[in-house]
């Protein structure tokens, strides 16, 4: 008996993109249905969506999932839930440090009455430059704070130019095969593999719970070139953008543009979402020639 994708979505709460996600990172296999076209699952498959859900939810990587799926050994399961488990226990005594270290500096706070920029730049200095100084004198190493450049060091921001794009854009429950396939076939059948850059981008309807939703590829062109329907022309506006590496967030675009959420709601980043203009999916080919590809997000910014 098989579940078609749409379904195992919506009983499940995972994305489509998401499970074609883990299918192309080779952690679990489908069908694909003769009329339709659409992913089909079997019980086995169910069963790995589900582990794979679970362990996400433990944070552990698509590489280290693939490992106790493929090995399905209970020393490999071990091992990589003890590494995780030993990050845990870091992360709980850096934060046990800070704690620490706030709770000093109220004391000594509390006890001068004049405080100065002077005095503030004394208490403060030993925790920021790591050093064995003051309040921070007991605890062994000192304590960095992490800084939005410790947070978000692997966002670049750049600067684009406007280019022009041929793009074809379609709503369905699985909208991106339909959407990339025409634009593919256009590049190849002129002969412009490698002078362009292929982005993905959400199209009305917007993604809503499991329901149909639009989506769209587009390839930079150069001037000149007659775009045929069902193909049309788009323009993708220059300017700063914000740039996710798929190779930081898993390469899974639902985990991305949870990424981009959290860094535009952080009050300490002095750059925010530029509405005006849209977000792209930048589909970057591997370099080991596989025929899937590293998807990185790129989202307009301004200055706050």
């Amino acid at each position: 008996m098989f579940t078609a994708i749409n379904k195992v979505s919506m009983d499940m709460g995972i994305s489509s993109r998401t499970l074609r996600y883990w299918e192309a990172a080779g952690l679990l296999t489908s069908v694909r249905d003769a009329g339709s076209g659409w992913r089909l699952y079997d019980e086995e498959a169910l069963q790995c969506i589900r582990i794979i859900d679970l362990l996400r939810r433990l944070d552990l990587s698509t590489r280290e999932i693939k490992i106790i799926i493929d090995s399905r050994s209970a020393d490999s399961l071990c091992h990589i839930l003890q590494k995780r488990l030993t990050k845990i226990e870091k992360t709980r005594s850096d934060l046990e440090t800070l704690k620490a270290v706030i709770a000093e500096i109220i004391v000594v706070v509390k006890a001068d009455s004049s405080l100065t920029l002077s005095s503030l730049e004394n208490i403060l200095l030993p925790i920021t430059l790591e050093r064995k100084k003051h309040i921070a004198a007991k605890l062994k190493g000192g304590f960095r704070v992490k800084s939005v450049k410790d947070k978000y060091d692997d966002v670049q921001i750049v600067k684009m130019a406007p280019s022009r794009a041929v793009a074809y854009s379609c709503v369905d429950t699985e909208p991106e095969d339909k959407a990339f396939s025409p634009v593919k076939e256009w590049i190849e059948k002129n002969k412009l593999e490698g002078t362009m850059r292929i982005f993905g981008f959400n199209t009305e309807p917007y993604p809503s719970g499991n329901n149909p939703y639009g989506f769209g590829f587009c390839a930079t062109i150069p001037e000149g070139i007659n775009i045929p329907e069902p193909l049309y022309e788009m323009k993708i506006p220059g300017g700063l953008y914000a740039v996710i590496p798929g190779n930081t967030y898993e390469g899974d675009p639902s985990f991305g543009w949870k990424k981009v959420h959290d860094l535009c709601h952080d009050n300490e980043w002095e750059w925010k979402y530029d509405e005006s203009r849209i977000g792209l999916e930048e589909h970057i080919e591997r370099a080991d020639g596989k025929s899937e590809f590293i998807i990185s997000i790129l989202f307009p910014i301004k200055k706050k």
